[in-house]
């Protein structure tokens, strides 16, 4: 992943990364209660529940994640590239925080999160998970 506009560059109004998933990863399932998301998929394809609605975005498509709903994407068996827009910015640091940057443009081998890990950072910035990864 990498930031490409981060909450300092925008007075903390938006912030926008880049995230390369591996196949069939997953986050868990959380909400956020400060920022809305729209996700756009630039390569591969996305499945999505956003509430209890679920979705597949493919690439060129995209969805918006309000604030308040839980909400958990999976990529798709060949992995994806998509853009992830926060508004207000600031949640690009979670990332930071608890990811690896990106080393190439490419998309990494699979590896499984640690959800405890993620639970106490995602915490800090009102937000929590609420339940597993997409299966």
């Amino acid at each position: 992943m990498r930031v490409l506009v981060s909450s300092a560059d925008t007075n903390g109004r938006i912030s926008i990364m880049e995230q390369w998933l591996p196949e069939n990863w997953s986050t868990p399932t959380h909400v956020h209660q400060r920022e809305d998301q729209t996700v756009h998929v630039l390569e591969g394809e996305i499945h999505a529940r956003i509430g209890a609605a679920p979705a597949t975005l493919k690439a060129g498509e995209s969805a918006f994640l309000p604030r308040g709903i839980p909400h958990v994407l999976k990529a798709g068996p060949n992995g994806a590239k998509m853009l992830e827009i926060n508004t207000p910015g600031g949640f690009e640091q979670f990332h930071v925080d608890v990811g690896e940057p990106a080393t190439d443009a490419c998309i990494p081998p699979p590896k499984a999160s640690d959800i405890a890990l993620l639970d106490a950072a995602i915490r800090r910035f009102d937000a929590q998970i609420v339940g597993p990864p997409m299966s």
